[in-house]
């Protein structure tokens, strides 16, 4: 049943130094988790958040009125920020008094579900345990059937540890109800995929444990190097270097500093904690803009590495190209409707099931749309179209742009190839990249185009019988 009204008791939460919700009670887990959140990772209801980052940097406590949504419905709270204990670098105690649900406009939930695709599509998985580790709810970015398989069964059956990280760490932490930090650990069954593990403890109504809110994220270059370690590779004896310098540390050291940039250029070019001039809001628009530039770089350079191992593999998931074209256009709506461009897409109730990983082709589509996009004349039409030929299952991007001399229609799937464009805010990676994840799932990805006359990109998968 919603919340709704005065609140007999206050819906409370709890922010760490890092701005991570570490407990909350169910309406506001709820609301959490339906704005794209993951367990265990930083408050994702932008305006309390917002109004969270502003008691930090007033070092004061706050009372105000917050209005947020929940898939079909708006939300209006009252909403009371309290510090505590550290000051600015401490926990913030979340309290919402008040709580009214109203009818959302349908587009919410879709704009939740793009969220949701977004995490799935950046390798972002959650698990929630009870106080004896049983799982009671997961998501696994690499599984798309963990939910059915593992719910009801101990988090020690499902994953294994690492090393350096060790099993005793993460039990002596739950004895002591402490937070876990870093564990790497592999999925036992399955695909076996590899994720750095944190978690909180989780505290009820009574001061009582009741369990731990684990977030995962995909860990592909140990995946890769393991693999290579199995068969004798990356010894640096014949084989690639075994240290995976950008993959391990690079890349890792670049992402949060990045994250914070863009996460602030956006609060600051929003004029979400007050007015501000306009050419200031600007810059900051510009500021988010090249953050988000630089962090979509160190993601191809990550795939990049990955792609280039000789044990590099995807998973045989059973998918369907139709369900990928409209999530993977939810995810551009926004960049599309910027520049007045139609996506025209093939009807929802159509079938294309084929093999291929669920994450690498939806990355392989946000690319090829996202071309499309970029290189496309406002207020034209991307189509995109589905086809069966032989054994395999075709999706097509069609566009209406410049099209590609038929000299430079290989070139483009060169690394670094960007036929002497500049500013698009390309890293000449991504056809590259998408074409070595079609090959690797027994595909292929080609284009037909000619100067003046469009692109057409045809991404071939394994069909799957049904």
């Amino acid at each position: 049943m919603p919340v709704t009204g005065n609140l007999a008791e206050p819906v409370r939460g709890q922010l760490d130094g890092d701005g991570r919700l570490v407990s909350a009670d169910p309406p506001l887990l709820r609301l959490h988790l339906h704005s794209g959140g993951y367990e265990g990772g930083p408050l994702a209801v932008p305006q309390l958040s917002n109004l969270c980052r502003l008691s930090r940097q007033l070092d004061m406590n706050l009372s105000r009125p917050v209005q947020a949504a929940d898939d079909d419905n708006l939300i209006n709270m009252w909403v009371e920020i309290r510090l505590q204990s550290g000051g600015q670098d401490g926990n913030i105690a979340i309290s919402i008094i008040d709580w009214k649900e109203t009818s959302a406009p349908s587009t919410q939930s879709e704009t939740l579900g793009r969220q949701r695709d977004f995490d799935r599509l950046n390798g972002r998985g959650s698990i929630r345990t009870d106080a004896s580790l049983r799982i009671m709810a997961l998501s696994l970015p690499g599984d798309l059937d963990a939910v059915e398989k593992y719910v009801g069964q101990s988090l020690l059956d499902v994953i294994d540890f690492v090393a350096p990280s060790k099993q005793t760490v993460l039990i002596e932490s739950i004895s002591e109800r402490q937070p876990v930090r870093g564990q790497h650990v592999r999925q036992k069954h399955g695909k076996k995929s590899y994720y750095d593990l944190s978690g909180q403890p989780l505290i009820d109504n009574d001061g009582l444990f009741s369990g731990y809110r684990f977030s995962l994220e995909l860990d592909e270059e140990r995946d890769a190097q393991a693999s290579e370690d199995a068969t004798g590779l990356g010894t640096g004896k014949g084989g690639l270097i075994s240290d995976s310098l950008f993959g391990s540390q690079l890349g890792p050291a670049l992402r949060q500093p990045l994250g914070k940039i863009i996460a602030n250029a956006e609060t600051i070019g929003s004029r979400l904690e007050g007015p501000l001039r306009g050419d200031y809001s600007d810059y900051a628009k510009d500021i988010a803009s090249a953050g988000r530039h630089l962090m979509d770089l160190v993601n191809d350079l990550s795939d990049l590495e990955a792609i280039q191992r000789t044990s590099f593999s995807v998973a045989a998931d059973d998918i369907d190209l139709v369900d990928l074209a409209h999530r993977a256009a939810g995810l551009l709506a926004v960049k599309a409707a910027d520049h007045q461009i139609r996506i025209d897409l093939p009807d929802k109730d159509k079938e294309m099931p084929v093999k291929g990983e669920f994450r690498r082709v939806l990355q392989i589509l946000v690319n090829l749309i996202g071309n499309a996009i970029r290189y496309s004349p406002d207020g034209s039409v991307i189509k995109l179209q589905v086809m069966q030929e032989d054994e395999f299952s075709q999706l097509i991007v069609r566009d209406q742009g410049d099209g590609i001399a038929e000299d430079d229609q290989q070139r483009i799937f060169e690394k670094f190839e960007r036929l002497g464009r500049s500013g698009d805010g390309g890293s000449g990676l991504g056809l590259f990249i998408s074409r070595r994840l079609a090959n690797a799932m027994d595909g292929s990805l080609t284009v037909e185009s000619a100067v003046g006359k469009g692109s057409a990109f045809k991404l071939s998968l394994p069909s799957r019988t049904v």
